[in-house]
């Protein structure tokens, strides 16, 4: 009997270890991420359409004048706004050197509906440890004369889907006949585009000088290049400008950039 009770003390002890084991192992896998708190709201409210996903990113745009790099990001669906979450990340991917920032979208039907237009730093460089950030509706159709890009120059704000934070992006500048010039990231370029109710086509060649820059702005350029022989639409919203591809996914991202 003594044997018996023996034998079950010693399989509780071994019990109570194996709880304090998967407790220490679950505490250090938890240790190994963090959480940034996001707040989501809209510049002006209005109802969410119905089957509405947010979808929010961490993102280093350190990198000197190059696209930026997805940290991590997430999915919710959503019924109305403003929302609070929290957006899982890896410490260790986090240089305290580097720059951060936080973008969102809201979709709908495989539509943007809203988007976070400015960059909102996180996390370093006196950067808050949260976010509270703002979407602005993007517009569905302009008006037909404000669908004209000519006689304004545009500005990169991203690429490929990457946002771009640079304080000389590339720029493109259209005259009325679809002749353009344009600055890469390191190089100037100067060619002609064909452009109609929506679309563009980029007459190839495009001519351009041939300074060597820093490897990131080489890249930078390239990507730019790139994303133009893909481009075959464009859609105008006030002060904003994207280029489409032939199935109607974005290329590049411009916004209106002031002379002077």
């Amino acid at each position: 009997m003594r044997t018996g009770s023996r034998w079950k003390t010693r399989l509780g002890e071994i019990a109570l270890i194996g709880a304090i084991l998967l407790a220490a192992g679950t505490m250090a896998a938890v240790a190994e991420s963090a959480s940034l708190p996001v707040s989501v709201r809209l510049e002006e409210e209005q109802p969410l359409p119905p089957g509405a996903e947010l979808e929010v990113e961490l993102l280093d745009v350190s990198r000197a004048d190059a696209s930026s790099i997805r940290i991590t990001s997430g999915r919710v669906a959503v019924s109305t706004l403003p929302v609070s979450l929290r957006l899982s990340y890896d410490p260790a991917a986090i240089d305290p050197r580097m720059t951060y920032v936080v973008s969102a979208v809201l979709r709908a039907g495989g539509r943007v509906s809203h988007r976070t237009m400015t960059a909102w730093p996180v996390l370093t460089r006196g950067a808050p440890e949260r976010a509270d950030i703002v979407l602005e509706q993007v517009a569905e159709a302009p008006p037909a004369d404000a669908a004209r890009i000519s006689g304004v120059p545009w500005a990169v704000t991203e690429i490929g889907g990457r946002a771009l934070v640079a304080d000389d992006p590339p720029t493109i500048a259209f005259l009325e006949d679809g002749t353009f010039s344009m600055f890469g990231g390191c190089n100037r370029f100067r060619g002609r585009a064909a452009l109609s109710a929506g679309r563009i086509a980029f007459v190839q060649p495009i001519a351009g000088t041939k300074m060597m820059c820093r490897p990131e702005r080489m890249r930078l350029e390239q990507d730019m290049l790139e994303a133009l022989d893909r481009t075959a639409g464009y859609k105008r919203s006030g002060a904003r400008l994207s280029f489409t591809n032939a199935a109607g996914v974005v290329t590049v991202r411009f916004v209106e950039r002031p002379e002077g």
